[in-house]
């Protein structure tokens, strides 16, 4: 379904790469790569360091790394440290950003970056046309 959401609970620790068709939130500790066509949300708990390619990424935790996503929120008391690419950039007060960012006026479709790395359900079919 792709409205499911794939959680990693606080107390959790992972290192490694992640490629997501759904959502994503963060409470524990994330050290690696992620990919999705979804929604990535760090929580107030939650810290991640590494590499985040996806359509959204909402952090309330803390994200050191890099990001290429079509909109990054900050939320208040939320930290990004790195840098960040991004159609749309939202700091909400309170919230922390430390690095550099990078504003694209027509984003990259998000599907062409991701679909040498997720499978793709519907090649298949098309193929065999």
């Amino acid at each position: 379904m792709a409205n499911d959401t794939t959680i990693i609970a606080a107390g959790t620790s992972i290192k490694g790469e992640i490629l997501a068709k759904s959502g994503l939130h963060i409470d524990g500790t994330f050290e690696g790569r992620i990919f999705s066509d979804s929604t990535i949300s760090i929580g107030q708990g939650g810290f991640v360091m590494g590499e985040i390619i996806a359509l959204k990424l909402i952090v309330s935790g803390n994200f050191n790394g890099k990001a290429d996503c079509q909109t990054i929120e900050i939320m208040p008391n939320g930290r990004v440290d790195g840098e960040v690419t991004t159609n749309e950039l939202v700091i909400e007060r309170e919230g922390f950003f430390i690095g550099e960012s990078k504003v694209r006026r027509n984003p990259p479709s998000l599907g062409d970056k991701l679909s040498p790395l997720l499978p793709n359900d519907s090649k298949d079919s098309k193929d065999s046309k």
